[in-house]
């Protein structure tokens, strides 16, 4: 798969009391068997190009990592999925992360479910690299769970479990995960017995690209209806659903950075994915935690390194030479992070929302979707009731689905909402009764792509 396509995760609780398990750094509360305790802020980092960017900077590649953990550490994510990582560097990068607070998920290079050779001998390969793997984390709290498989087919599917009950065996308190593709992910959901699943979904598109989304209302779309997909196939069973969306670029034939590490994509190459803007970057977010997953992990923190080569490369032999860039087009940044290892104006905005979440982040892994009492909100905006189970408290999530302009959005509640107050904010909502005893409306204003949390109060003849 093309390095840009990439995806992650899923998870719920097996019982009541799972719920109220505090949101703290370290090894998940439950068995590997449970999915983990924690709501997921998290980005994606392809190991490999930690070196690659050292080596253009002249710098060690723990220079370059340490930039960009400590860019990531100021907005504010929890998690660190990173891939293609070696047994040599985990022991570290395990120290790295855990002075910073971050939790680690490896993908590491010497397990891959998909991998034919390994199987030999009835997977023998395993049976001596998953102890001698899972050795390098005893006693590491920043470790959390393991990665065994990136975008698995569905052919693939049994190995992933065979695998999965080895590292049951040998490491019984961290969770195990693959990420999928979403035409895979409903049956990762219903046929693997994983506590995570994760999709990856990367909804903005070139422009006029044919093979893929790249119209608002297209992309918006593409997002929503594959992780609902993936939440309605995981249903009942105890297992969570994480999303991970996208932060970069990806450009088939000549392409070169300008100054502000933007990928430019120069005439006769195909502009296949575009960096999204700051108001995507939020809306992807948002309409994660709307659809009732527990994560977002962005794809990607580091860049291709840049290599002046890339700039000479032929145009790609492809059908649909129509679409093919006839002048220098900016696709704006290649990951979360510029090459240098400074923090892009998406990582800062990602940050920023982060923030906003991270006191909620207990509520948001343990809330429940619901279908009462009546919400309507009006379009451009999107809604979702949900319920806590520790104290049926009611919420709504409410998010502007307009990308490119701020909006007033309506919201209308049921008879029995006395009275709406942002969690966010503080700010309770001046409710206007559509006739007596009757139903509420009140506006929710909401720069392009934003959302935010509503505390919902009912009259003390509805509540439990």
């Amino acid at each position: 798969m093309n390095s840009s396509a990439r995806g992650r995760i899923l998870l719920t609780w097996s019982s009541a009391a799972a719920a109220v398990f505090a949101i703290t750094p370290g090894i998940p509360a439950v068995p590997a068997a449970g999915p983990p305790d924690f709501a997921a802020f998290g980005v994606y980092l392809s190991w490999e190009r930690v070196g690659a960017n050292a080596k253009v900077s002249g710098i060690d590649k723990w220079e370059d990592a340490s930039r960009r953990l400590d860019a990531v550490e100021a907005c504010k994510v929890n998690l660190l999925w990173v891939t293609n990582m070696s047994e040599a560097d985990l022991p570290r990068l395990i120290d790295e992360c855990d002075s910073r607070g971050i939790r680690l998920l490896p993908s590491m290079s010497s397990i891959e479910a998909k991998v034919d050779w390994r199987w030999a001998d009835d997977g023998r390969y395993y049976a001596k690299r998953v102890p001698q793997v899972v050795a390098i984390a005893n006693g590491k709290k920043a470790l959390v769970g393991w990665v065994l498989s990136d975008e698995p087919q569905i052919k693939h599917f049994p190995r992933v479990e065979k695998l999965r009950d080895r590292f049951r065996e040998a490491d019984p308190t961290r969770f195990c995960t693959v990420v999928t593709m979403w035409p895979q992910t409903p049956a990762a959901a219903r046929e693997l017995r994983l506590p995570v699943v994760c999709v990856d979904l990367y909804p903005f598109f070139g422009p006029k690209d044919p093979n893929g989304p790249h119209t608002d209302a297209a992309s918006r779309s593409f997002m929503r209806r594959n992780a609902t997909a993936m939440i309605e196939a995981i249903g009942s069973r105890p297992a969570v659903g994480w999303v991970m969306g996208m932060c970069f670029s990806d450009i088939w034939g000549p392409r070169r950075y300008n100054a502000q590490g933007h990928l430019i994509g120069l005439p006769g190459s195909y502009l296949h994915w575009r960096a999204p803007t700051l108001a995507e970057m939020r809306w992807q977010v948002w309409e994660t935690f709307r659809t009732g997953a527990k994560g977002f992990v962005c794809y990607t923190l580091a860049p291709e390194a840049p290599n002046p080569k890339t700039a000479t490369l032929e145009p790609p032999k492809v059908a649909w030479k129509n679409v093919l860039a006839r002048e220098a087009t900016d696709l704006g940044p290649n990951a979360l992070t510029n090459p240098d290892g400074s923090a892009t104006p998406q990582l800062m905005e990602l940050g920023r929302l982060y923030g906003r979440l991270t006191p909620h982040a207990a509520l948001l892994r343990r809330w429940q979707r619901r279908g009462e009492p009546f919400l309507e909100v009006d379009s451009p905006g999107k809604g979702r009731v949900f319920m806590d189970p520790v104290d049926q408290a009611l919420y709504a999530l409410v998010l502007n689905d307009d990308l490119r302009r701020e909006q007033n959005v309506s919201v209308r509640v049921g008879e029995g909402i006395v009275a709406v107050r942002d969690l966010l904010t503080g700010t309770v909502m001046d409710l206007e009764k559509d006739f007596a005893g009757g139903s509420s409306t009140f506006k929710v204003p909401l720069a392009a792509g934003d959302g935010t949390i509503l505390v919902l109060e009912r009259q003390a003849s509805d509540r439990p």
